[in-house]
Parts: C-alpha cells; structure tokens; sequence
C-alpha cells in the first residue's frame, strides 16, 4: 500500500494538470484532528447550552427562595404579633377565671408542653418556625377549652341569679307590715305574717322579682287576687290584694316584667302589696331576697 495521496487538479487555462503529494499518516491525522474538532465543538455546545440552562434555573431558583424567605420572615413577624396577643389573652383569661370563682390557669400548663424560643441555627430555622407554629395552636385549643368551661358556669351562675328573687316588688310606696309575728289588724291576736306588705296607692304597677312562669292568676280568699309566679330552683313568690292581674296562668315572664296594680281585694285594711318570697315550701323573709338599687346589676 502507498504511504502517500496523491491528488491532481487540473489548473486552469488548460495550462496542465498539477499533483499534490500527501503523506498518508498527515492526511489521517489531519481528518482525525478535524473529525475530534468537530465533536469537541458539539459536546462543547451542548454542555454550554446545558449550563445556561442550569444557569436560568438556578438563578430563578434563588430568587423563588429569596421570595420564600421574606415570606417567611413576614409569617414570623405575624406569629411573633399573635405571641403577644395569646401572652395578653392569658391574662386576661386568668383574670375571667377567677371573676367566675376558677382556679388560674399556671404558666406550665400555658405553655403546654413546649419550650421558649431558642435562637437556631440557619438551617434549623424552619423547625423552629413550625414549633413556634404549633405552641400557638395548642394555646388556642386550651384557651378555647378555658372561655367554654368560664362561659358555661357563667351561664349556669346567670339562671340561678336570674330565677332568684332579687328586686323589690314595686316602685314607691313603702314597707308598712314586716315577716314574722304581729298582731293581726282584723283579731287583734299574734299571729305569724309570712310576708312583708307595701302600703301604696291603687294602681301602682306591681313587677316580678326573677324570672319564671306564673301558676296562678285569680282571687284566693282572703289574699284577694293573687298572682304566684314559680321561678324554678325551689323558689316561689306570690303578690296579693292586687286591683288588676295583667298576666295569665301559664305565662312566661321575665324580671321586672309589670304583672298586676296595686289594690285593695280581699282581706285588706287599705290598698297595699302583700308580697311573699317560697324557698322548697318554706317561707322566707323576702327582705332577705332584695338587692338594693345602689348594689344591683342587671
């Protein structure tokens, strides 16, 4: 085999034909040289393509996180400003406690069993976050489980007060006939009176003492037209000699409601109030029952 190439043109104004002698290792070299360019130059573009791929990402990458990080530093601020409310609404929630008659909640139970914050490293700082995040949801489960145990013995305490007799029976007038013992102005013998009477005009408006519902409304005797009123929790009250009922058997009413007039029915002296306060069957001195104006809230 030839270990040259050789290549002839011919030139140009038919002055001949020219050879060209090549060794065969240079052109083989030469072709390899040029076929290992080419290659090196395709790998070269695909990698760089490649790269400025990697690179868009990347850079879209830092900014989503640069994005993420001030989110996050915005929830932190937020969590940070929910912190001091729950810290306010903790004392203020012992402070309801013990209005309503309950022990204060300790600093170890609102802190449920979570630490204070600790300053993290870098890369622990989401964990942190999400500690911080989770402390707040069980403070608000407990505070939540707090108000309902504060709210429903307020509301139980508020049905007692509401079904005790509390106010006095009518605006004016005044107290002519004490509970207990006297002498009765018809026999002129002792005998035990199991109410207290208001001496007033005719047709001053009689109010309930507490709520309830009324079980009589109709003369009875010597009592004239009575209206009795039960409250529930084993109290009654009764209102005598009235000169008009306003309300009927079976009505609900509510304190301070006007039920019936002053008057002067039955067995009566002059227009005045007969007013009795019922404890489980047992009478009671009303005057006991009655909150004065300046010490009463509604």
């Amino acid at each position: 085999m030839s270990k040259h190439f050789n290549f002839l043109y011919i030139r140009s104004g038919n002055r001949g034909v020219k050879s060209i002698r090549i060794p065969r290792v240079l052109a083989i070299s030469a072709l390899a040289a040029a076929f290992s360019l080419i290659v090196f130059l395709i790998i070269g573009s695909i990698r760089y393509a490649g790269l400025a791929r990697d690179g868009i990402k990347t850079a879209r990458l830092a900014e989503e996180n640069r994005l993420l990080r001030k989110k996050i530093e915005r929830f932190r601020a937020k969590v940070a400003t929910l912190e001091k409310r729950m810290e306010n609404n903790f004392d203020l929630q012992n402070r309801a406690r013990m209005l309503a008659g309950l022990d204060p909640l300790s600093r170890d139970v609102w802190q449920v069993g979570i630490g204070g914050n600790i300053a993290e490293p870098s890369a622990q700082r989401f964990f942190s976050f999400e500690q911080d995040l989770d402390k707040l949801v069980r403070q608000s489960k407990l505070q939540l489980k707090s108000y309902r145990k504060i709210v429903d013995l307020l509301e139980k305490e508020k049905k007692v007060r509401d079904c005790t007799p509390s106010v006095r029976p009518l605006r004016g007038g005044f107290l002519s006939s004490r509970f207990g013992r006297r002498i009765d102005p018809f026999t002129g013998r002792i005998c035990l009176h199991e109410g207290v009477d208001y001496c007033a005009r005719a047709g001053v408006p009689v109010v309930c003492t507490a709520n309830g519902y009324v079980t009589m409304s109709r003369k009875d005797g010597g009592f004239g037209l009575v209206v009795e009123v039960n409250h529930g929790n084993g109290f009654k009250t009764r209102y005598a000699h009235l000169s008009r009922a306003l309300v009927k058997r079976g009505q609900h009413i509510k304190r301070n409601e006007v039920l019936g007039l002053v008057g002067n029915s039955g067995r009566s002296t002059g227009p005045h109030l007969h007013y009795e306060v019922v404890f489980r069957g047992v009478h009671r001195n009303p005057l006991h029952y009655i909150i004065p104006d300046d010490y009463y809230f509604e």
